[in-house]
């Protein structure tokens, strides 16, 4: 039997490993592939990029060996993650190839909605930090390391350079594979206060003509670390059935 593939996209700033505590409940008949942008972890020396467009467009390049091969395959991502692999599937079904399964992405409203109100990539890097504190998922010691922050500044503002900029475009033709859609209950707000509208979340359903899932876990915006057993078990059903089983 061929074995059936997730391949996961990181959030903002985030490598091959960023999914390390989800990847490691995932039993080993399943092949677990973090794709990886430039300018960061084994892509260390290479130009960081600075639009969703280009960032798709190389990721492109690195998945499609993984798509070629025989099985099934899904899409994973986070946040940054969800929209270039929203934007990565769009990429793949125009150019004919075999198609995800399904698609699991968490911590992002539909492509279409703007939640980067603020324009975080323009801010001095002390407020830059300040405000990437605010959001949450690094760890508080980080903050004091100035080496670590000089270190990542170029990469978190490249990153969220590319998300504030996103410009959607509706497709012709919806997906027409399922959608499952997660997110912390905290991230569920009005616009006005950096959240994510509930009918935001609900608008994946126009993204396919198949079933779209919704729910909601306890958390922030990074609530898949205080959730990977759950994430995990929610990502293995999706890959080897397409369905997702609520906790």
């Amino acid at each position: 039997m061929d074995k059936v593939r997730i391949i996961a996209i990181p959030f903002a700033g985030g490598n091959r490993y960023s999914f390390g505590d989800i990847e490691k409940h995932i039993v080993k008949k399943i092949e677990w592939i973090t794709l990886e942008l430039p300018g960061r972890g084994g892509r260390f020396k290479e130009s960081l990029l600075t639009s969703v467009e280009e960032m798709a467009d190389d990721l492109f390049q690195k998945i499609v060996p993984h798509i070629l091969k025989e099985g099934e395959y899904i899409i994973y991502g986070h946040s940054l993650g969800t929209i270039l692999g929203y934007e990565l599937t769009r990429r793949i079904r125009s150019k004919g190839l075999k198609q995800p399964s399904c698609l699991f992405f968490t911590g992002r409203g539909a492509p279409g909605f703007e939640r980067c109100s603020k324009k975080r990539s323009h801010l001095p890097k002390d407020e830059f930090w300040e405000e990437i504190d605010q959001i949450g998922g690094l760890p508080s010691d980080f903050f004091e390391h100035k080496e670590l922050l000089d270190l990542y500044y170029p990469i978190m503002k490249s990153d969220f350079k590319a998300v504030e900029n996103y410009e959607f475009k509706e497709m012709d033709k919806p997906f027409s594979m399922p959608i499952h859609i997660c997110m912390g209950e905290d991230e569920i707000g009005e616009e006005d206060d950096d959240k994510t509208p509930l009918p935001s979340m609900k608008a994946w359903a126009n993204e396919s003509t198949a079933v779209c899932t919704f729910e909601l876990l306890d958390g922030d915006h990074f609530f898949i670390l205080n959730h990977s057993n759950t994430i995990a078990d929610k990502i293995y059903n999706a890959a080897v059935s397409g369905k997702v089983v609520a906790h």
